[in-house]
């Protein structure tokens, strides 16, 4: 259970190395985007790396061609799906979310908070969090596609432009947030 043999044991060592090495050449060949912010196709060929890498490292019955292979085909996978979202609107809204309007000008916009399963206290959090004392210095919340935050101050009165794809319930009641469609 606990020491097979030193042959196993120089092999795992090898064999992490090695797979090491390639799986960094293979990231920095699938550029910036593999190592980006999430979205839910981003972590799922995370996960599938990871796993990959430990039954390359840990598994005598995968040889080191197929982890690689595995490596470049998760990594192109990704690429392709980058590449056509770029190209197809269908496909980036299939996969990707919208960012979302969570509050503005002093009201929570508690629809769009319910269809994200967002707490009010979340985002008073997340208001403390960005240096914020009092709602009344805040214009909007975004939730972002990334599951981050974003917090825009009072004092930026121009955020037109910035908030042109910010999804909003079309019955909520915000007047300077032009509704993303």
């Amino acid at each position: 259970m606990w020491f097979d043999d030193w042959s196993d044991m120089w092999q795992i060592f090898v064999t992490t190395i090695i797979i090491y090495a390639a799986l960094i050449l293979i990231l920095r060949g699938a550029g910036k985007r593999s190592l980006a912010k999430l979205n839910i196709f981003d972590l799922v060929v995370t996960v599938a790396l990871g796993s990959t890498l430990a039954t390359i490292m840990l598994s005598q019955d995968t040889t080191l061609a197929e982890g690689a292979l595995a490596f470049v085909t998760l990594c192109g996978l990704q690429w392709l799906v980058a590449w056509f979202s770029l190209r197809a609107t269908w496909f980036k809204k299939f996969l990707r979310a919208e960012p979302r309007l969570l509050f503005s000008d002093g009201k929570f916009l508690d629809k769009a908070m319910r269809d994200e399963r967002i707490l009010r206290q979340e985002v008073h959090a997340e208001i403390r969090t960005h240096g914020f004392g009092d709602l009344e210095d805040v214009a909007a919340v975004v939730l972002e596609t990334n599951g981050n935050f974003s917090v825009i101050a009072k004092d930026n009165a121009k955020t037109r432009s910035a908030m042109e794809s910010v999804r909003r319930d079309p019955l909520d009641p915000v007047d300077d947030v032009k509704p993303a469609r």
